[in-house]
């Protein structure tokens, strides 16, 4: 990335960021801060989130014009209110329901949330000719197996459709796990160490990649100045980490259970509906090619890419089941919707 390109990009323009008052989010407002944008309007749906990271951001830029919208990007009438207010030139689109548990449970909340939401978003931005749009999605998202990474493959899959029709340069961004978020592993750990154990961990050689949100957010300000219409990137998240080497290592970290004072164990409980044993953007079936950016690289096209050129909303039916409650229609449906969605029971 060039200085002067990213520069060009955000100084003195409108840069709207959804899920802002989140760990990914809110890093990115924090840094996008940083070009002197006209202003930042920070988007999310906890008041008491946004508040927060309000007065963080507002503290750390004083000169900044920042802008904080409490607003579920469901309510498209609401969402329509803010696009139309600030009118903004690039979008980050960083909301989501992410926790793969909770998806399970609920699938149409995950689907309004997941999908309907990105559709409002991805319309809205169309709509009021902003310029660039990113969207976080998950590396969950390649042959998923749970909710979660079928809405978000599905988000894919709308943003490339939009890119297709418009000519605009919306794309998306595979986040491996990032590290410290309130809803990650660490911080699972890190409570169940205070209340004395057991950690819970889902098999022995489970792994996953994680990503600090602050290298993930400078990444995904450098993914903004390349050509990606449509595209869907992913970002290097170095090494594997074995979750249960990760338990161990906090257990040593941060010693007996500060209630109980005894020894810490690791229980191990299996891995549950739409959970893998490893995580790899390799095993898309993709090939990954390189960009300018060493950490950055782009997913060349085969053939589980070739139904996003063809999409015409055919979520639509899957958007009106979810908004009926029906769970088993809705994953029905959803296997219909994603085809290389494939739910694997514990």
């Amino acid at each position: 990335m060039t200085t002067e390109a990213l520069e060009r990009l955000l100084r003195g323009k409108t840069v709207l960021i959804t899920g802002g008052g989140g760990s990914i989010g809110l890093e990115i407002c924090r840094q996008v801060a940083e070009w002197k944008p006209a202003r930042i309007v920070c988007l999310g749906r906890r008041e008491e989130k946004l508040i927060a990271a309000r007065d963080e951001l507002r503290a750390r830029s004083p000169n900044v014009d920042l802008a904080a919208e409490v607003c579920d990007v469901r309510e498209r009438g609401r969402l329509a209110s803010v696009f139309t207010t600030h009118r903004p030139t690039i979008v980050f689109h960083a909301a989501a329901k992410k926790d793969i548990r909770d998806a399970e449970a609920h699938p149409a909340e995950a689907v309004m949330v997941n999908v309907q939401g990105t559709v409002n978003v991805v319309d809205l931005a169309l709509a009021n000719d902003s310029a660039k749009l990113l969207f976080t999605s998950s590396t969950k998202a390649f042959q998923p197996v749970s909710v979660m990474g079928a809405t978000k493959r599905l988000g894919e899959m709308i943003v490339a459709a939009a890119a297709a029709r418009s000519g605009k340069a919306f794309f998306t961004v595979r986040l491996s796990n990032i590290f410290k978020s309130s809803g990650g592993v660490h911080a699972l750990f890190r409570r169940q160490i205070e209340s004395g154990g057991p950690l819970t961990v889902t098999h022995p050689d489970a792994e996953r990649t994680f990503v600090n949100a602050d290298e993930a957010a400078h990444l995904l300000l450098e993914a903004l100045v390349l050509e990606a219409k449509g595209s869907i990137l992913a970002l290097d998240a170095g090494e594997k980490t074995n979750i249960a080497e990760l338990a161990r290592r906090l257990i040593g970290a941060y010693g007996r259970g500060q209630r109980t004072g005894a020894e810490i164990e690791i229980e191990y409980v299996g891995l549950r509906r739409g959970e893998r044993l490893v995580e790899d953007i390799t095993l898309d079936g993709r090939e990954w090619l390189p960009t300018s950016n060493e950490k950055i690289h782009v997913a060349g096209l085969d053939g589980a890419s070739a139904s996003e050129a063809g999409l015409e909303h055919s979520f639509q039916e899957l958007v009106l089941l979810a908004q009926s409650g029906d769970s088993d229609a809705v994953l029905e449906q959803l296997r219909k919707t994603v085809p290389d969605y494939s739910p694997e029971a514990p």
